[in-house]
């Protein structure tokens, strides 16, 4: 009887069958509460894990108004879910033994403790990020689950638990990994932007590399799909040869198929919002220049008749001087300085202005000065420069001859994105469940396993109605809050940080998605001015990944304690 499946196989052997006697020897009656509350307090961590870390593989693809959230919901189901199946088995097989030595807990009551060690560890993770998603704020599924397992691991068995060596190996990629994640997706930005976006001709050039960015981010998905094995599909007896054969194939077949399907489709559409653009700008033009000159003589005919009484008053005065003898002179300008000194008087009470130049008889309301109508243009001349950065990153855009080329990249990069979420970091969820299920039916600790796929599958439909219900608050932050993202940038972070992380994966090192695209994000926006990046967000985000750990492990210790207790 095959003890993972409960059916009879043709292959099952005297040692699975001799398994099987000892899970049932060993009461399973006495231990079924706990797989029963490992699949519950699983369920909610996997939903905890949609919520807040499946926003990274679409919330700059929202950010940059390229998918409506319900669409993004939509293929993070399909591309999580299948990612979690098909490549989560290696890293599940990190967490559940690499993090903390299962060797210590062969012991006559290893495996209870082992049990509810799994159950504390998922507790404390789910806990530390329901909260931090309360916050919007993006944390670490991989640091909450590595803190919980420490947590767990030092009140049962003491720091002998925890496999100190592949924990700093596992730490250190959560600090290279963002580092190097940013560089990459501002270097291949850089690239965009020099050959594309500020060239002379953005429609042309982005025509020309599109084919060789299709098939980039295509043949290096597939080559990490096929590498990591995937049992599933009878991929893990392709040797490596007959692998680099099959990516290099289908980066042909895909740069083939862009340049002659897609650049024309493209070319068309791109030309068509070129044309729609330009006619914009000279009806805009036009009407701006006819709307200046109406204002500009209504406000003339507004004072016409103030001028035209200043004027005459003026006129008279000079007369009245000229044609008037010494004597008659002096008197009337020692009249005309005393109504001025009484008119200068009276319109200081008023205006309260006594360091004006030019004052009017008392009969003469004062005249204003034209002011201008662009009030937000003056304000701009005399904000600071730091706001001027701010203002010109806020409009900084794609030009919109190529914006459909980039959104479709990063339409496509994001559903890798979220492929390489699905094997890496849904395994945070999975994991402890997958320990505690094969304690439960072998009754013993296993050194070598394997991670059945309905339980990477069951964990894929808690992150996925995580994401839906939840996922809203930290794809925001993700996406709008911390800079201003265009489909060129979406597609850099995006594919830069797909190839992070499925490299990782397949090597079985469970990197962070959350660090890995934050570190792109802020990246390309410090890349494009330091002003663009709300740092605010940022030192909270910060502040978040360095509690991460002793948080999630004090939850996870704090139910350990509690458990060993009441059990």
């Amino acid at each position: 009887m095959d003890v993972t499946t409960g059916s009879i196989t043709s292959s099952a052997s005297l040692s699975t069958f001799a398994d099987w006697t000892t899970a049932t020897a060993w009461s399973l009656e006495s231990v079924l509460w706990m797989l029963i509350v490992g699949f519950v307090i699983a369920f909610i961590l996997s939903f905890a894990v949609g919520a807040n870390d499946v926003a990274n593989s679409f919330g700059t693809t929202v950010g940059a108004n390229v998918l409506t959230l319900r669409q993004a919901c939509i293929l993070a189901t399909i591309f999580e879910t299948a990612g979690a199946v098909l490549i989560g088995a290696k890293v599940g097989e990190t967490i559940r033994k690499g993090i903390i030595d299962v060797n210590v807990y062969k012991t006559e009551e290893g495996p209870r403790l082992l049990m509810l060690g799994n159950i504390s560890a998922m507790f404390g993770s789910g806990l530390w990020q329901l909260i931090a998603t309360a916050l919007k704020l993006p944390v670490s599924g991989t640091h909450s689950i590595v803190g919980a397992s420490i947590g767990f691991s030092l009140v049962a068995v003491g720091p002998l638990g925890v496999n100190w060596y592949n924990l700093g190996f596992i730490v250190a990629s959560w600090f290279i990994s963002p580092v190097l994640t940013g560089f990459a997706a501002v270097f291949l930005f850089y690239v965009v932007e020099r050959f594309c976006l500020d060239s002379d001709d953005p429609l042309k050039n982005g025509l020309r590399l599109m084919p060789l960015f299709y098939a980039v981010a295509v043949g290096v998905n597939i080559f990490s799909f096929l590498y990591s094995g995937a049992p599933l599909l009878g991929f893990d007896n392709l040797p490596l040869w007959g692998t680099l054969l099959i990516a290099l194939a289908s980066m042909i077949v895909i740069a083939v198929l862009t340049r002659f399907v897609a650049v024309p489709r493209m070319r068309i559409n791109g030309e068509t919002v070129r044309l729609a653009q330009d006619a914009a700008r000279e009806d805009v033009g036009s009407s701006g220049k006819d709307f200046a000159m109406t204002t500009c003589d209504e406000k003339k005919k507004e004072h016409a008749p103030l001028m035209v009484e200043y004027k005459s008053t003026s006129t008279d005065l000079q007369n009245t001087q000229d044609t008037t003898d010494g004597k008659e002179k002096a008197s009337s300008s020692s009249r005309l300085t005393d109504v001025a000194r009484s008119s200068s008087s009276r319109d200081d009470d008023v205006i309260g202005d006594k360091s004006s130049k030019h004052k009017t008889s008392s009969t003469l309301p004062p005249i204003e000065p034209f002011e201008s109508d662009n009030e937000e243009s003056s304000s701009l001349d005399t904000q600071d420069p730091e706001d001027q950065d701010k203002a010109e990153a806020e409009e900084d855009e794609d030009p919109p001859e190529v914006r459909q080329i980039f959104s479709s990249l990063q339409i496509l990069t994001a559903c890798f994105a979220s492929f390489a979420h699905g094997g890496n970091d849904v395994c945070n969820a999975i994991g402890p469940l997958i320990a505690l299920w094969l304690v439960f039916w072998s009754g013993e600790v296993r050194q070598q396993s394997f991670t059945p796929w309905y339980l990477l599958l069951y964990g894929g439909v808690g992150v996925s109605v995580g994401l839906w219900v939840m996922g809203r608050r930290v794809i925001n932050t993700i996406g709008k809050d911390l800079t201003k993202v265009t489909p060129s940038r979406g597609f850099c972070i995006e594919v830069m940080t797909a190839i992070t992380v499925l490299v990782a994966s397949n090597i079985g090192i469970p990197v962070s998605t959350t660090h890995c695209k934050v570190g792109a994000v802020v990246s390309i926006g410090w890349y494009r001015s330091r002003a663009a990046v709300d740092w605010s967000i940022v030192r909270n985000i910060a502040f978040a990944w360095f509690v991460t750990v002793p948080v999630s492990g004090l939850f996870s210790a704090g139910a350990m304690f509690f458990l060993v207790k009441v059990t």
